[in-house]
């Protein structure tokens, strides 16, 4: 029992070559998080570019309900039954609108402000006038302006390059 047997010695090619498997073992784990990584990454580029994709394609319609809303049409002179049946039915679109833009806000999509400052990044000029005001709202992704606002500028005020 206390002999030491062939099997109890240490070789060295044996210890060189667990090292050898190791660094290889290291080198395939290190290569599978960098894979990991760079499909986090294709696959976030390309949600991104779908989401875009999709705002672009769903701004029309909201442009579509903000005019059905700003729209009203007088309706003192209908019948009293017609008059509730459209406000019911302007009510409905409100709320569509309002569900409309809570999703795209979901989608990271945000509505560009209009605020007393002309930003060029974010405005485009569609005519002078005597105060600044939306004509059609401007749409962005985080940074990226996927529409920018059309404003009516204030001549006096501001430049078309946005300097007072």
């Amino acid at each position: 029992m206390g002999k030491k047997g062939e099997n109890d010695i240490q070789h060295p090619t044996s210890n060189i070559q667990q090292d050898e498997y190791l660094q290889g073992w290291k080198r395939a784990l290190a290569d599978y998080e960098n894979l990991k990584r760079d499909l986090d990454k294709i696959k976030e580029e390309n949600r991104n570019h779908i989401r875009i994709d999709l705002a672009q394609q769903l701004l029309p319609i909201m442009d579509n309900f903000e005019q059905a809303v700003n729209h009203v049409p007088d309706l003192s002179a209908v019948d009293r039954s017609v008059r509730k049946t459209s406000k019911l039915g302007y009510r409905g679109v409100t709320f569509i609108k309002q569900q409309f833009e809570t999703t795209m806000s979901e989608l990271g999509i945000e509505k560009i402000e209009v605020k007393g400052e002309f930003d060029p990044n974010l405005h485009e000029i569609a005519e002078e006038g005597e105060e600044l005001k939306e004509l059609s709202a401007g749409w962005k992704i985080g940074e990226r302006v996927l529409r920018p606002a059309k404003i009516i500028i204030n001549k006096e005020g501001i430049d078309k390059r946005g300097n007072r």
